[in-house]
């Protein structure tokens, strides 16, 4: 009988560490170009519930115009959009431990636009720190 309250003990311990992991959030990649991928992926797939879940509450974006959005305004944003249709170009990463800086050209509907994201690792899960946006100028138009 004395081993029963430790075998219960072990089972509570075994169930509660299964649950736990089969409900953590925990982003399995710390590859620069695929944490980026995965959040492209997601936002085309439904832009408000990606903003929902991957913007801390200290986020910033800037806008093409020099503009601020924080987290609450950039959600309310994303109200009603179920899905889009957007991709990444002329990549470039940096990466210091929990910190991906990523750089490039992000295409929304045909509209390019140059972008510096910043995404940052949170208990386990990369979330988007910061975003800022500037106008891409075409060649032609560059030279005037």
């Amino acid at each position: 009988m004395k081993t029963l309250p430790v075998k219960i003990a072990f089972c509570t311990f075994l169930f509660l560490s299964i649950h736990s992991f089969s409900f953590a959030q925990k982003d399995n990649t710390d590859d620069p170009e695929k944490v980026l991928q995965l959040f492209i992926t997601e936002y085309n797939t439904d832009p408000h519930s990606f903003f929902n879940s991957r913007i801390p509450s200290d986020f910033r974006y800037t806008n093409t115009k020099g503009l601020f959005s924080y987290r609450e305004s950039v959600v309310k944003g994303a109200e009603g959009r179920k899905s889009t249709n957007s991709e990444v170009s002329d990549l470039k990463f940096i990466k210091s431990g929990d910190l991906i800086v990523a750089s490039g050209i992000h295409t929304f509907g045909g509209n390019p636009v140059a972008f510096t994201y910043t995404i940052q690792k949170q208990n386990d899960r990369w979330m988007f720190a910061a975003s800022h946006h500037s106008t891409v100028e075409k060649a032609a138009e560059a030279k005037k």
